[in-house]
Parts: C-alpha cells; sequence; structure tokens
C-alpha cells in the first residue's frame, strides 16, 4: 500500500510535439493504407494512440484547425487555434493561431521548397508576434495555404508532371509568398501607428498638465506674455501632429514594427514634446531679436498672438524648416544685415571721381 502513489501526485502526461504527433500519424496512415499487412487490432491501436496523442497535442497547442500530411513521407504542416498565454492582461487579447511544421524528409531533394517554407515560418512568427485580431488570422492562414500547396508539389512530383511545370509551380508560390509579405509589412506598419498614434495622445496628455503648472508660473511675472508662450507651445504641439497625419495619407510615414510595442509608444509621445520645444524656440528666437526674417507686430496686439502661433505651428510641422532657421540665426543668415559706414570724401576727391573715364580711354588712343 505504500508503494501505491495517490491519484492527487501523479505525474503530469507528457508533452506531444509536433513532429511526435506527425510520427504517430504517419505510423496510423501506412497501417490503413491499402496494401498493408496490419491486423485489425494493430490499426485500432495506432488509432487510439493517435488520437489519444492529438488529444494532449491539442490541450497544450488549442484545437487543430487544418493540417496537410504528405502521404509517403513523415513531414506535415498545421495550423492550430492557440491557447490563452499566461497573465491576465494578455488573456484580454486575442488569442494568437500557431503554424507548425515537419519538413525535413520532405524537403531534403527540394532545396527551392524548403526555402520557401522556411520563409512560411519567419512570416508566421512575424505575424503571431506583430500583427493582431484580424490581420494575424488572415496572414497566419494564407502563410498556411502556401505552405499546404509546397507540400502539395512534393507530393505530386511522382506524377507525370515535367521539370519546367514543377519549377514554374514553385516559382507562383515564390510569389505568392513575396506578395504576403509586401502585405505583411503594409500590415504591421498600420498597427505600429496605431500605437505611435497612443504615444502622441499619451504625450500630449502629459504637455497638458505642463501647459496648466507653467501657465501658473508665468503669470506671477507681469513682463511675460503668458499667454503668448502657452499658445506657441499648443501650436508646436499640434503642428507635429498635424504633419504626422499629413505623412500617413501620403504613405509616407513607415516605422520600424518589429521593435517592441513600448518603445513605438515612447517615440510617439515624444513627438508632441519635440513640437512644443520648436514651437518655444521660435517664439524665444523671434521675440529676443536673435532671428530676424520676420517683423514681428507691436506688443499687446492681439495680431502678435496670432503671428507667433503660426510660426510656432509651422515649427513643430517642419522640423527642418525650424532648424534652418534657428541655424540661420547663429550663422548670421537670418539676421538683418548692417549696411557698412559711408566713406568720408578726401579732399580733391571730388575732382578726381569727377573726372571722367572716357578722357583715359581717349588719350590711350591718341597714343597708339
Amino acid at each position: 500500500m505504500a508503494d501505491q502513489k495517490s491519484p492527487h501526485h501523479a505525474p503530469p502526461a507528457r508533452r506531444v510535439s509536433f513532429p511526435d504527433l506527425v510520427r504517430v500519424h504517419f505510423r496510423w496512415r501506412q497501417s490503413v493504407n491499402p496494401g498493408s499487412r496490419a491486423t485489425e487490432e494493430e490499426r485500432d491501436a495506432l488509432h487510439q494512440t493517435y488520437q489519444e496523442t492529438l488529444a494532449r497535442f491539442e490541450h497544450e497547442h488549442g484545437e487543430l484547425v487544418s493540417a496537410y500530411w504528405c502521404a509517403d513521407v513523415e513531414s506535415a504542416v498545421a495550423l492550430t487555434a492557440g491557447r490563452p498565454e499566461t497573465g491576465w492582461m494578455r488573456r484580454l487579447l486575442s488569442v494568437s493561431p500557431k503554424f507548425h511544421r515537419v519538413s525535413d524528409w520532405a524537403t531534403k531533394d527540394e532545396p527551392e521548397i524548403a526555402r520557401a517554407l522556411h520563409q512560411c515560418d519567419e512570416l508566421a512568427i512575424r505575424a503571431c508576434e506583430v500583427l493582431r485580431g484580424r490581420s494575424r488570422r488572415i496572414c497566419i492562414q494564407l502563410v498556411m495555404s502556401s505552405a499546404c500547396h509546397l507540400l502539395a508539389l512534393i507530393d505530386a512530383k511522382g506524377d507525370n508532371r515535367s521539370a519546367a511545370e514543377h519549377k514554374a509551380a514553385i516559382a507562383a508560390e515564390l510569389h505568392t509568398l513575396e506578395v504576403l509579405r509586401h502585405d505583411y509589412r503594409q500590415a504591421a506598419n498600420g498597427d505600429a501607428q496605431l500605437v505611435y498614434f497612443a504615444g502622441m495622445v499619451l504625450g500630449i496628455g502629459g504637455l497638458a498638465l505642463l501647459y496648466l503648472v507653467a501657465g501658473g508660473i508665468l503669470q506671477s511675472n507681469e513682463s511675460i506674455e503668458d499667454a503668448t508662450i502657452v499658445g506657441c507651445l499648443v501650436a508646436g504641439a499640434l503642428g507635429a501632429v498635424v504633419s504626422v497625419i499629413a505623412r500617413v495619407n501620403s504613405g509616407s510615414f513607415a516605422l520600424d514594427v518589429d521593435v517592441a510595442r513600448g518603445y513605438t509608444l515612447f517615440l510617439g509621445g515624444l513627438r508632441p514634446l519635440i513640437g512644443s520645444i520648436f514651437g518655444l524656440l521660435s517664439y524665444f528666437a523671434l521675440t529676443s531679436g536673435f532671428v530676424e526674417i520676420f517683423k514681428l507686430p507691436p506688443e499687446h496686439e492681439t495680431k502678435r498672438f496670432f503671428f507667433l502661433c503660426v510660426i510656432a505651428f509651422g515649427a513643430g510641422f517642419s522640423e527642418r524648416w525650424a532648424q534652418d532657421t534657428l541655424t540661420g540665426g547663429l550663422t548670421g543668415r537670418g539676421r538683418t544685415p548692417t549696411p557698412p559706414p559711408a566713406a568720408k570724401p578726401k579732399p580733391g576727391g571730388a575732382a578726381t571721381a569727377s573726372r571722367p573715364a572716357p578722357a583715359v580711354r581717349d588719350a590711350d588712343a591718341v597714343t597708339d
């Protein structure tokens, strides 16, 4: 009795990997093929083993959505629904489907198909880690479809098909993968832009608190145009946001989609801050006379407030323009040039200056 183990302390079931499932499925498939010498009891035993192995595999990786099993070798591709990851935050997110592949036996004589299947693995991994929601499901299912077609080409190689037709079919699948990779980049860039915009919203929220604090401090000094300073800060931030929106609409706003979402969120939060800083610098540069490329309206006029806010908006919208303008103040290109002092006339200089030049040329002509 002491040697018997309690059912509550039974060892956990052995984990089943996809290669284990492919191996068990291949043995069961061979037993039911025509010409098999397996007995009915052996077939039932292999079928029971396969069902148990499949149940353990689905318990860990989710329900088997689709699969392609090679007929003559232990190779296959499969797509499972996935299991919720640990952590309450990850459970709130959509469950990611999983792509599985075992094809070394099938592709040992097909290096092009092996490379194409490796591209399927890469796309599936990137899609699972980067994309979300509908875009991820579509991309994973298209990857699964391409992988099934590639393995089907290996199974159909024994048919009456020429080598040229076989290569043409592989080339068509490679083109399909290239199109799928382009679609993945577009979808991933769209998701990254959403995270970037969320970061800008957080950045604007933080700047709003800063404006409230700065407004209270600036009001204590009557000689400072507090309303104009805060207006330039807001205009610079809005210019940065409008710049991003314009680039998104034009299709020229590309982000690094393989970095962590937190980093993209951080970059988005910095964008309004940078725009506000450039807007504030434009105010200081113009009002201090450091840059004199514009004629400022007089103080205590509404026109001055609007004028400086427009300049701040332009500084936040175009960082290059703001940098060129401020750099012009450093090099002197943005300042009004000082006219050189007038030279004092020398005695007799008027008579010398009044001497006509043509008389000299006439003298030369007479000499000749």
